[in-house]
């Protein structure tokens, strides 16, 4: 077992400009080596701030469009990859919701059956998915991995349902092991340097599966919540661009925000191509915040920052479930109105509940992602 995870060829949705998968990324190159013994991991992905140049293998250029020479690319890189791996590792993410008729996962499946190299997935979820078709696909693929980890309680249960057979660990989102994986202690307290509260943001650029109304509608109600409370408190913000990709990201959403606090507050922007470790550090640096983001909200969480969640997909209530977050701090995604956001942030300014899962908890779930795989090494003594 030890021979087949020190060469993985790590997968997900990498490339796509999202500081949430990048985290990931940081995680499994420090957990890979410190938990199963991988001596070079490779990541399916483009150059990251975040990572050494050698574990990075994918040519920028075919990350630019999603047409048929670029995906041919893409997917003649990652086979030529595979033939140098030891195994293959779904590296978090919400990777088994959707999959196309060409999907590279059938690659990455036949290879497997071909080589007897091992295939795990860690840190994802499963479900719910998009299309009978998709579940279809999923399912052949995902029982065809002997090791699969999944991120939140409700993963498990899709797993459990269409009966997967082999060996499932109940875990947690893999950023749980971000500030070990920077050589931090997640236990640390945190201390607000702030002469006036910093509330860190998040915004979603483009949400897929929520009509154009109601996407607007939570915009504008987080905005103007936002602006209400920068009326009537003095704040700070931080403005957290987690996804800088030109078409499924942050940035026309974030300048949004911005002007309608030009006058208000003082304002500063950090995001995703400065770097994962960039945006950890200012995000230590607020004293509350509101997120669009899932991952927005799990470095708020890691950082001891009392935060509210806009959870625009299951995933986010899975989160939010698993943390046992106060209900005080939950906000109704049917209801999105701004005296509602603004009320949830004038709660959190004096939040005096916290979760009921600590960090050090959510982090020892988060690292049941490898210690319960069968390829762990456990520390020598």
């Amino acid at each position: 077992m030890p021979d087949d995870a020190g060469r993985p060829l790590v997968i997900g949705y990498y490339g796509m400009d999202n500081a949430g998968d990048n985290s990931f990324c940081v995680v499994m190159n420090w957990a890979l080596g410190q938990y199963w013994g991988a001596t070079a991991p490779v990541f399916a992905a483009p150059p990251l701030v975040d990572l050494p140049a050698d574990r990075t293998a994918l040519d920028p250029r075919w990350y630019r469009s999603n047409g048929p020479a670029q995906r041919a690319g893409n997917l003649a890189q990652r086979a030529s990859l595979l033939r140098r791996s030891s195994m293959v590792v779904y590296g978090g993410g919400s990777v088994f919701r959707e999959m196309g008729p060409l999907s590279e996962k059938r690659l990455f499946s036949w290879h497997a059956r071909m080589t007897g190299h091992p295939v795990a997935a860690v840190g994802v979820s499963v479900g719910p998915f998009v299309s009978l078709a998709s579940q279809r696909r999923l399912v052949e693929v995902l029982r065809r991995i002997p090791y699969v980890a999944v991120r939140d309680r409700a993963s498990a249960e899709a797993l459990r349902a269409i009966g997967y057979p082999g060996s499932l660990a109940v875990a947690a989102d893999l950023a749980g092991l971000l500030p070990e994986a920077l050589g931090e202690d997640p236990r640390m307290p945190r201390v607000s340097r702030n002469q006036r509260p910093r509330l860190g943001v998040t915004l979603l650029g483009v949400d897929y599966e929520a009509s154009d109304e109601d996407f607007l509608r939570r915009e504008q109600a987080l905005i103007g919540g936002i602006r209400m409370l920068a009326e009537k408190e003095p704040i700070d913000v931080t403005i957290f661009v987690f996804n800088t990709h030109p078409q499924h990201g942050d940035i026309d959403a974030s300048r949004r925000l911005q002007s309608a606090l030009a006058d208000l507050c003082g304002v500063r922007e950090v995001t995703e191509r400065e770097g994962v470790a960039r945006i950890w550090q200012e995000m230590k640096e607020c004293d509350f915040g509101v997120h669009m983001r899932l991952h927005g909200a799990i470095f708020a969480y890691m950082a001891g920052v009392p935060f509210t969640l806009f959870p625009y997909q299951r995933k986010c209530d899975d989160f939010l479930d698993d943390i046992g977050q106060p209900g005080s701090f939950r906000l109704d995604l049917g209801k999105p109105e701004p005296r509602a956001v603004f009320e949830v942030l004038a709660g959190l300014l004096n939040a005096a509940e916290l979760p009921s899962v600590t960090r050090q908890q959510f982090a020892d779930r988060a690292r049941l992602n490898f210690t319960a795989a069968p390829w762990h090494q456990p520390p020598a003594r």
